[in-house]
């Protein structure tokens, strides 16, 4: 059995939903910002902008200078995860996710205590989840969404991005049918729990966190989900007001709009 028709985990995690205002927030005891810490802003800068093979070039240089480290490492797999939402070729977009997973996993290596290195991990696999056509291997990968999550927001309560992705995981694994669940716990082994409910509840606290247009589209898609029309069109109207924090704000309000569109 290759294919599941109509396996909704199959579109578990198509997101890169990491806020780019939120980078580099790490906390440093030192009184000022060192040249490292200088260098890593301006990544974040360059990202928010949308010039990711910028962002790259200067972490590359980075890492030339400094001994590789957790915070470039993650920030790498994060760009290279960009690179690949933003290609028009699936053959380039795979081999950017890819790359993304690799460094992820590198990141979790040389610091398994630090909360954006497993959502990075969290992140990356679920991009390649969706771009696999192995049922076992999307089934390995979405286990690795969920732990990947789970650990980033257990090292780090306030960590918006992981409330996101893990709740977008709870939708998509928890919109499965009963015979769809039988077929990959008998034959892959299963998968954690999951609910619509779980799902809600981590967009919300995700928001709670951080302004951010994309929180409020997915949780307005749950919310369509759950046939609760008012509180989507809320959701959406709240994506469209929400400041530009991410390079891929443009995407998100026009769906957002588009959805208006459908519902009012």
């Amino acid at each position: 059995m290759r294919h599941l028709p109509g396996y909704a985990v199959w579109g578990l995690c198509a997101l890169l939903v990491v806020g780019a205002s939120s980078l580099g927030q790490d906390p440093s005891p030192d009184p000022g910002p060192t040249d490292e810490q200088e260098a890593l802003a301006t990544v974040d800068s360059l990202r928010t902008a949308r010039e990711f093979r910028a962002a790259l070039a200067r972490l590359d240089e980075l890492s030339r200078r400094v001994d590789e480290t957790v915070q470039v490492l993650w920030r790498q797999s994060i760009l290279w995860s960009d690179l690949a939402k933003a290609s028009d070729s699936e053959a380039r977009a795979l081999t950017f996710n890819r790359q993304a997973l690799d460094v992820a996993e590198t990141a979790v290596e040389t610091d398994a205590t630090h909360a954006w290195a497993h959502l990075a991990k969290s992140v990356a696999a679920g991009r390649m989840a969706t771009m696999t056509n192995s049922n076992r291997e999307s089934i390995r990968l979405s286990r690795e969404v969920k732990e990947h999550a789970d650990r980033a927001l257990a090292l780090d309560s306030e960590l918006g991005a992981a409330y996101h992705v893990r709740a977008r995981w709870h939708r998509e694994v928890g919109d499965l049918n009963f015979v769809q669940r039988l077929v990959v716990k008998t034959v892959y082994g299963g998968l954690p729990d999951a609910s619509t409910a779980r799902a809600v509840e981590d967009f919300r606290t995700a928001i709670g966190l951080e302004t951010r247009a994309y929180h409020h589209l997915e949780l307005g898609k749950t919310y369509e989900k759950m046939d609760r029309r008012g509180d989507a069109v809320q959701q959406y109207r709240r994506a469209l007001e929400a400041p530009r924090a991410d390079p891929f704000d443009p995407e998100y309000k026009r769906e957002a709009r588009a959805h208006l569109s459908e519902l009012e």
